[in-house]
């Protein structure tokens, strides 16, 4: 009842994201208008302006860091077109993954307290929206999706969580990618399997009303636990909620708590 192997081989997952840069290794930048230095410092010969998109081979990492009020990373040794430079780190994407018309740049950060990740969404040659994204667990992975005809949605995104052991939660956090370009976080989905002593899954399923044919979005909660170890008994429970896509929200407001219809007398 351990779903943390299975779950991180979750078929549709088709970009992982990783902290640490490889060396010899080719990367898209994260940041824009990026001063390319002759020397690991803000101070230095500027050999050359990087844009976003622009691709970089790490050659090295260096013992110089850069500090901002967002983020502190290693100043590293790149080239690109030939010209070779130094950027900090913290303006070279993790991952980047090109999905139907748009670019995504994928740039994560962690710290003491919680891991944070930043998408940016390039359209229309070089304009770009930001989103930042809480992380649940930093190992993680992101998958696409078509839009199910959602209303002024373009493609859906989720953030994989992999659990490194039984117990540990996993899950998603899901991403509505917008018609304005706009990413806007749904929900947070959870997965746990414990040895088979408790699970716990939740899901979004993206259907049709049998009645109008309009597109809605199922959420799906299955938990279940271990009520008698000498017998194998295993109790389980299964909750379904349906939600609308309004083009703003779902509808009602999402939750994943679940109220029993009120009976009347």
């Amino acid at each position: 009842m351990c779903f943390t192997n299975s779950y991180a081989q979750k078929e549709n997952v088709s970009l992982y994201i990783y902290h640490n840069f490889t060396i010899q290794k080719t990367y898209a930048l994260y940041g824009n208008n990026v001063k390319l230095r002759s020397e690991p410092n803000t101070t230095s010969e500027v050999v050359t302006i990087l844009h976003i998109g622009d691709f970089v081979k790490v050659l090295k990492k260096t013992d110089q860091i850069l500090e901002t009020s967002t983020a502190k990373t290693a100043w590293y040794e790149v080239v690109h077109n030939g010209k070779k430079g130094f950027i900090a780190g913290q303006f070279i994407a993790n991952a980047h993954k090109k999905n139907g018309n748009q670019h995504f740049y994928f740039r994560k950060f962690l710290n003491e307290e919680q891991g944070v990740l930043h998408i940016r969404t390039v359209f229309n040659t070089k304009k770009y929206t930001e989103t930042i994204i809480k992380l649940m667990d930093e190992n993680i992975g992101i998958s696409f999706s078509p839009s199910h005809d959602l209303q002024n949605v373009i493609q859906i995104l989720e953030i994989n969580y992999f659990g490194d052991s039984c117990g540990a939660e996993s899950g998603y956090t899901v991403l509505f990618l917008k018609d304005n370009y706009k990413l806007i976080k749904v929900a947070d989905l959870s997965k746990i399997g414990d040895g088979g002593v408790y699970a716990l899954s939740e899901k979004f399923t993206y259907t049709t009303d049998e009645d109008n044919g309009q597109p809605i979005v199922l959420f799906t909660k299955e938990e279940g636990e271990l009520i008698d170890d000498e017998k194998g008994w295993f109790e389980s429970k299964t909750m379904k909620r349906i939600f609308e896509w309004n083009g703003q929200k779902l509808v009602p407001e999402f939750s994943k708590e679940f109220k029993k219809r009120a009976t009347p007398n």
